[in-house]
């Protein structure tokens, strides 16, 4: 009897054991399958969200986009802007000699006829007076040429920067193009810019967004790097290597630390905040460097020394012309 009243009582403590045991699976069961259901709403709540950040994230690059766009626009407009008043100061002086000589020249030849019809007019005076028509002649000759040498430079980088069309062109005579009316700005102040870039490189770019970088990357050489200083030289070289420009800005101004050289090209960075620097020039120079040129921009700069900036470009601009 013991033993049988033992063996039941054994069976009946594994059958309590058991329902407890099946019973708690089915608690654990029922907990993970409502983690599981949590867990999925969860991952689609995830999921709404990247979608929605992601929506904002585009629409945001987009108008970042956009915005740059509008910045190289505006940039593009100051500079032709400050081109054509530069160029139209410039003009002043040849076709002012040219308008003051041309009356005078014509005061001097009514004069000279006069005095020939009166019969007054001595062998002398009329070598003297041929001799004053000559030079009048060649200093109109001269004015002219100037004038017209302004124009033809000023039209051509009014053209490419305005359309910012693509054609095969001599780098030298562009860049000479440019500096020709950069120079009308800074015809008064110390500053010697001196083009040694060899004749006979062609490409087919774009030289409309290559002259507003080189024309950024003078302005703060200018700026920046002769800032109360009364003198400074910037130079500019080019070399090719296989199909690859290498074109060389340099200038022996105040140089760049390292804290200002890692932020140099990053939108509105500029060292001279309130004194007319917005900090877009070389971030500007940056995108069209590597966008519309297919290239890059390097800067290198040893502070009280030197900073050179290297453009490296494609000579043929990927794509057709």
């Amino acid at each position: 009897p013991f033993v049988y009243t033992a063996y039941l009582a054994i069976c009946a403590f594994a059958y309590v054991i058991g329902n407890s045991s099946a019973q708690g699976l089915r608690e654990q069961f029922s907990n993970a399958l409502h983690l599981s259901h949590e867990l999925a709403g969860l991952n689609a709540r995830l999921e709404q969200k990247v979608e929605t950040r992601t929506a904002e994230l585009s629409a945001a690059l987009d108008t970042l986009k956009r915005t740059q766009d509008d910045l190289i626009q505006s940039e593009k407009l100051a500079s032709l802007g400050s081109l054509v008043a530069g160029i139209s100061h410039e003009l002043n002086t040849p076709i002012g000699n040219t308008v003051t000589v041309s009356s005078a020249l014509t005061e001097r030849a009514k004069t000279l006829r006069q005095r020939f019809e009166d019969n007054t007019l001595k062998r002398s005076e009329f070598t003297s007076a041929l001799v004053a028509l000559e030079e009048m002649a060649q200093l109109i000759e001269r004015s002219a040429d100037r004038a017209a040498t302004l124009i033809s430079s000023f039209k051509q980088v009014a053209i490419d920067q305005v359309s910012e069309r693509r054609r095969r062109f001599d780098l030298k005579e562009v860049i000479e193009e440019n500096l020709t009316a950069l120079r009308t700005g800074i015809k008064h102040q110390p500053w010697q810019i001196d083009n040694q870039v060899p004749a006979g490189i062609t490409c087919d770019s774009f030289p409309g967004p290559l002259g507003q970088v080189l024309s950024n990357l003078i302005q703060n050489a200018i700026v920046h790097g002769f800032a109360d200083r009364d003198h400074g030289r910037i130079e500019i070289s080019a070399r090719v290597v296989g199909e690859l420009l290498h074109l060389v800005v340099s200038d022996d101004g105040v140089g760049m630390n390292t804290a200002t050289r890692v932020r140099i090209f990053e939108p509105f960075f500029t060292t001279r905040l309130g004194k007319g620097g917005s900090g877009l020039g070389l971030s500007i120079c940056h995108r069209i460097t590597t966008t519309i040129l297919a290239g890059e921009l390097r800067v290198d700069s040893t502070p009280g020394v030197e900073t050179r900036f290297t453009l490296s470009m494609p000579l043929r601009t990927p794509g057709t012309l």
